[in-house]
């Protein structure tokens, strides 16, 4: 007889597991309880489909209903939410929320895939407060669509990437927009000067910056300000960061790790036996630090949910761990970053130098090309490549793809410079930027090992 694998959530780690699960073992029962009524979509994209729904549609979003599922013999239940484990009797326990009937189901493998939730706005709102959205789901992208109708000025609270894609969104939308960061500048984890760009991006496009501000309350249709100021709105967009759904895990036991997400094994087993867990609601190991780290992303999440799938299904796979490579867009810019910064190389033992090189993306005379600025991060012992950083309108994602690559390989500065990369002027100067990269890295190497000065920055021919 086969096992039961019942799997938590159906979005991203849990429906790819499903999905795998199936093609592994083909006469596995496999049981997925999905609290919301929509199963496998892209929750990244949900700020394109918000700023242009007819030309991205709800119904792009969704990669496999549920119906598909289904059809695949995965016994998909939507609207039901799980509110008990018991790894003791390997039971959970269910509320159909449509009927509100309650009731249990065995497992012989249990997956907990809850994801992520948005952070809950602890501010003083009164009576006349305005109405205050957040953005996570893609029903709440259709409760925002609703809102939207008579707004005219949004007020979002939060300098991240969601914060700053759903500040382009509502611009493409004709609305009003101010943006409120309570760190000194936009996405805080990125090098400064690359915030400042995002900044003069945002600024170009209308949208009002209050950086080094906190909200101290809603009120009378204003946004009010530690610093006095109070802003006026239709509607706020709390996206002020997310955190990982364990209260249901550890409710059954299940461990969670130094960053506050459920801790698990490469093979994405926790300590709970036959309970693994997958998405965003675990964390990971970083693969140059050796340490855990957190990254609620889509990518990552279906990578792990095929890896809980094979195992689940008899199979043998690990998870190897992450670089904490990411990208976004705001407006005409692309900002990208993979491996460790200067401070994380040194608080990780390396000996880092920091280059910072400007360069066009493509031959300088094709018309499309832009200026690529990339904050680099070497050892200067090894010469290995740790960290990359890059921002411009043009070849971004290219370059930290191939960046990211070479520090999952473990090049050198001078490995960087022998690449054999292709070139023609429409796609790339006759250096390719990742190229001039190690040439400038390995100087900087050599000038670091004489001298104390940890950081350099030029522009490249």
């Amino acid at each position: 007889m086969s096992d039961r694998l019942v799997i938590v959530g159906g979005v991203a780690a849990g429906a790819k597991a499903a999905a795998t699960a199936r093609r592994r073992n083909p006469a596995a029962n496999i049981l997925v309880l999905q609290q919301e009524t929509d199963v496998s979509y892209s929750s990244c994209g949900l700020p394109y489909h918000l700023a242009a729904p007819e030309e991205i549609p709800r119904s792009r979003l969704v990669a496999r209903t549920s119906e598909t599922f289904r059809a695949d013999g995965i016994d998909m239940r939507t609207r039901h939410r799980v509110e008990e484990i018991d790894a003791k009797q390997a039971i959970v326990t269910i509320r159909d929320l449509n009927s509100a009937r309650r009731y249990t189901e065995s497992y012989d493998k249990l997956l907990i895939a809850t994801g992520a939730e948005a952070s809950r706005l602890k501010t003083a709102a009164s009576l006349t407060a305005p109405p205050i959205v957040q953005l996570r789901t893609l029903a709440d992208a259709d409760h925002l669509v609703t809102c939207l109708t008579g707004v005219r000025k949004l007020v979002i609270l939060g300098g991240g990437y969601i914060g700053l894609e759903m500040a382009e969104a509502a611009c493409k939308l004709g609305l009003d927009v101010a943006l409120v960061e309570m760190a000194p500048r936009v996405i805080p984890s990125f090098d400064e000067a690359v915030a400042r760009m995002v900044e003069a991006m945002l600024r170009k496009h209308g949208v009002e910056l209050f950086t080094g501000a906190r909200v101290v309350e809603l009120d009378r249709g204003h946004v009010v300000l530690d610093n006095g100021v109070r802003i006026q709105t239709d509607m706020v967009l709390a996206a002020t960061g997310v955190r990982p759904c364990t209260a249901l895990a550890t409710a059954a036991g299940v461990d969670l790790g130094s960053t506050g997400a459920i801790a698990v094994s490469p093979q994405m087993t926790t300590n709970v036996e036959h309970v693994y867990a997958a998405g965003d609601c675990v964390e990971s190991r970083h693969v140059l630090t050796d340490r855990p780290v957190w990254m609620p992303l889509g990518d990552v999440a279906n990578r792990q949910g095929r890896v809980a799938g094979i195992n689940m299904a008899g199979g043998h796979a690990s998870f190897p761990g992450v670089l904490g490579t990411a990208i976004f867009k705001v407006f005409e810019l692309a900002v990208a970053r993979t491996g460790l910064g200067l401070a994380e190389a040194s608080a990780a033992s390396f000996f880092p130098v920091r280059e910072t090189i400007r360069m066009p993306s493509r031959a300088r005379y094709i018309r499309e090309s832009k200026t690529l600025q990339l904050h680099l991060t070497v050892d200067q012992h090894s010469g290995r490549v740790l960290g990359c950083e890059a921002v411009g309108e043009d070849a971004v994602d290219k370059t930290i793809d191939i960046m990211a690559a070479a520090i999952w390989g473990k090049l050198t500065a001078a490995d960087l410079f022998d690449l054999d990369l292709a070139y023609a002027p429409p796609f790339s100067p006759v250096l390719a930027p990742v190229q001039a990269a190690g040439e400038v890295l390995n100087k900087a190497i050599s000038t670091t090992r004489l001298s104390a000065e940890p950081s350099v920055s030029r522009d490249t021919p």
